[in-house]
């Protein structure tokens, strides 16, 4: 009796229903909006972790950048204190390069004095001996 009566309710309510209003064609609509915002959920999902991705991609490239410009303005110091240096350093041999004309050439020049000095000593003496020698012949 129980299973009649059920029967004849579900009955009722399934002729009563108007077209397109029916109980499973609510479900299978359901599952079906259901299932379209899951896909397009995991597809945003997808497209925001591709983006969140990128982005950070992005930030390490960035700061790969900022990391290799700062090596590379360390490297032009470092090479500018290097050519400072050799530079100062070119100076210095410089300086001492011309000390060392400088004292070459005094001492050049006081051997070519001491040489002359010595020559006319030599012929003072020369000519010593030979006014001694043309004294004694006519003595």
């Amino acid at each position: 009796m129980k299973c009649t009566m059920l029967f004849l309710v579900l009955s009722m309510v399934v002729l009563m229903a108007q077209p397109g209003e029916c109980f499973i064609g609510w479900i299978v609509k359901g599952i079906s909006e259901a299932a379209h915002h899951i896909h397009r959920g995991a597809e945003e999902q997808a497209d925001q972790q591709q983006l969140d991705q990128n982005q950070l991609n992005r930030q390490q490239l960035d700061q790969n950048q900022l990391k290799q410009d700062q090596l590379d303005q360390d490297q032009l110091k470092q090479d500018q204190l290097d050519q400072d240096q050799l530079d100062q350093e070119d100076l210095d041999q410089d300086q001492l390069d011309q000390e060392d004309l400088d004292q070459d050439q005094l001492d050049q020049e006081d051997l070519d004095q001491d040489q002359l000095d010595q020559e006319d000593l030599d012929k003072q003496q020369l000519d010593k001996r030979s006014y001694q020698s043309a004294r004694r012949r006519f003595d």
